[in-house]
């Protein structure tokens, strides 16, 4: 059984997110040349190469809320553009939804990912359906919020969480894109998987690896 992780816990969980979408790159710009100009891999490698870059030089005592809000600084600093300006907001609203928490079950990753869900639809003003990472974000908050709610552990919850972000990605293929750049191509944006929640999904599925049963191996 996973405990709940602490901040420095969390620390490693942000590297390891920035691991994954690091080696997604091509992956990721392969997916945005379909509808877009196939440099999402590239705008999420910069950011999160920075994150794993501030995170040394973020004290020992901070708190998951301020952690978020460094990387979310990192993030916006060196990269442009819509998707730039989505995660950074995404980040501060997971913080903000995490702000005096001292450890992170799954009570608290349901509470994040809703702070993260509220933050991306100002920012955006995008909904479920839109194809955009809001969908998976959207769906790895419901499975989190019923997680917590049937007393699962956080591992549970972290790998149902991460299993229907990944589903709700695999689904974005069946959308049309309705806000955002993408939207000018319509109907041409069928049969491809947004790239920002397929993000998404590597996120949480780095997420529920780094924190579940070997996460030993990660640190």
């Amino acid at each position: 059984m996973t405990a709940a992780l602490t901040p420095v816990d969390f620390r490693r969980v942000l590297t390891a997110m920035a691991d994954a979408i690091v080696e997604a790159e091509p992956r990721l710009n392969a997916l945005d040349a379909a509808s877009g100009d196939g440099d999402h891999g590239i705008t999420m490698r910069l950011g999160f190469v920075a994150v794993k870059q501030r995170l040394p030089q973020i004290g020992q005592d901070a708190g998951f809320d301020q952690m978020l809000f460094e990387c979310a600084q990192a993030f916006l600093g060196v990269t442009g553009g819509a998707i730039g300006i989505i995660l950074a907001k995404m980040m501060m609203g997971g913080g903000t939804a995490l702000r005096g928490a001292r450890e992170l079950g799954a009570g608290e990753l349901a509470v994040m990912l809703a702070g993260m869900e509220t933050a991306i639809g100002k920012a955006g003003k995008a909904k479920p359906g839109d194809k955009t990472i809001l969908d998976g974000v959207y769906a790895a908050r419901e499975a989190a919020e019923a997680a917590a709610a049937s007393r699962k552990t956080l591992e549970e919850a972290l790998s149902e969480a991460a299993l229907a972000a990944e589903t709700a990605a695999a689904r974005t293929a069946d959308l049309v894109c309705r806000v955002g750049r993408a939207s000018r191509l319509g109907e041409r944006t069928l049969g491809h998987p947004d790239p920002g929640a397929v993000s998404f999904s590597i996120m949480m599925r780095a997420f529920a690896r780094s924190a579940g049963p070997d996460r030993a191996a990660f640190a």
